[in-house]
């Protein structure tokens, strides 16, 4: 009982120490389908359930913050039948229940708050967040706050020009060097900036 307590300990540690090098961390006890990419910088820091499959896959980008408990669902019952289990059309050899509605694509910088629920066919683009508690059944606009079930718009993060500015820079690809050389980037707080007025990011990026 206790070496097996073990070897449960060891893999629980090591099943996701492939992300360690690109500074990545995916909560232990998290299930993650062999079909999902995660980028660099992000960080899953509850148990989250993602069931990616070949025909379905998942992307997460970098510099995500995602709390505890993402369910990422790629596939959903078909209705259509009488009977909705699948394990009934499989002893009877009926037709699968199974489908999709094909991959789930979530940006880079995306904040997604605890008990979060992702549904087949969406794409959450850069700078969204997604609301505690939120189903997600479409797809969300880049830096959008989207709450609630179903999951909708309420505001933008930003003026549209920043956000149009903010979607040629991308950030998430600098090296280490060039984000530590621009404190003043990341310290600017883009919500403050008017509709109206002219402001150009590039002015406060070091190259």
């Amino acid at each position: 009982m206790k070496i097996s307590k073990f070897f449960k300990k060891v893999f629980s540690i090591n099943k996701f120490a492939k992300y360690k090098k690109s500074k990545i961390f995916i909560h232990p006890d998290s299930k993650v389908g062999k079909f999902t990419t995660v980028g660099f910088g992000t960080r899953i820091t509850g148990p989250a359930f993602i069931d990616s499959k070949k025909e379905s896959p998942v992307s997460i980008g970098k510099y995500c913050a995602i709390a505890h408990n993402l369910r990422i669902r790629t596939r959903n019952h078909y209705t259509g039948y009488i009977n909705m289990q699948h394990r009934f059309q499989r002893r009877y050899n009926f037709p699968e229940l199974v489908r999709t509605k094909g991959a789930i694509n979530i940006g880079n910088g995306v904040w997604i708050g605890d008990n979060v629920t992702i549904l087949p066919g969406v794409e959450i683009a850069n700078g969204a967040v997604i609301g505690a508690g939120s189903i997600v059944t479409k797809s969300i606009p880049p830096y959008s706050i989207a709450v609630g079930n179903p999951a909708k718009v309420i505001k933008k993060r930003f003026s549209d020009q920043i956000i149009e500015q903010l979607q040629e820079i991308n950030w998430w690809d600098w090296s280490e060097e060039k984000i530590k050389n621009n404190r003043r980037f990341f310290e600017t707080d883009f919500s403050q900036i008017k509709k109206d007025e002219m402001f150009m990011i590039n002015k406060v990026i070091v190259d």
